[in-house]
């Protein structure tokens, strides 16, 4: 008798919705010009304005967060959001090992904008919540960028686009 292990992890697959997610949030929540999206990079080419603030900050962390959420939303049907502790621990690590920026986790740049808003802990809290509806509610366009990823493994961000905005007249 075979035994199969349901823990395997595909992670080309996992890739394709972390990166969809951060291109989908980037046009959809951020407002960011998205030049592209690589999955066999793992790279989200998008940026905003350069407006500093709460509100920017906000933007940001839940950007961060949305690559991440979307792969455990895929694997589990739910989140399951790390403590801030290890988020925390992950970004002193990078420090310690002077990473440099390009090579900084989604970790890192979360922990720095959560700083920016106030008390990194407790704003945490509260971006998990709405990172995790505004993440269910753009299902549908995350889900359709990571299956044209999975196959294209990188789209322009006009492509992006039109993906999201042909699912958006797709009847339900």
């Amino acid at each position: 008798m075979t035994e199969t292990n349901t823990n395997v992890v595909d992670q080309w697959r996992a890739t394709c919705y972390h990166e969809a997610a951060h291109a989908v949030f980037a046009l959809k929540v951020c407002g960011y010009a998205l030049r592209y999206v690589s999955a066999e990079e793992e790279y989200c080419a998008a940026s905003g304005p350069a407006w500093t603030g709460w509100a920017e900050s906000w933007r940001l962390s839940m950007y961060t967060l949305a690559g991440s959420f979307a792969e455990r939303i895929d694997l589990w049907g739910e989140v399951r959001p790390e403590a801030y502790e290890d988020i925390l621990l992950g970004h002193e690590n990078e420090l310690e090992l002077g990473e440099p920026e390009e090579r900084r986790s989604d970790d890192y740049g979360l922990v720095e904008a959560l700083r920016e808003m106030g008390d990194p802990e407790e704003e945490y809290r509260t971006v998990v919540q709405t990172t995790e509806e505004t993440l269910r509610e753009l299902w549908p366009e995350i889900a359709a960028v990571a299956d044209a990823l999975m196959s294209e493994r990188r789209l322009e961000g006009d492509a992006v686009a039109r993906i999201i905005e042909d699912r958006k007249e797709a009847p339900k």
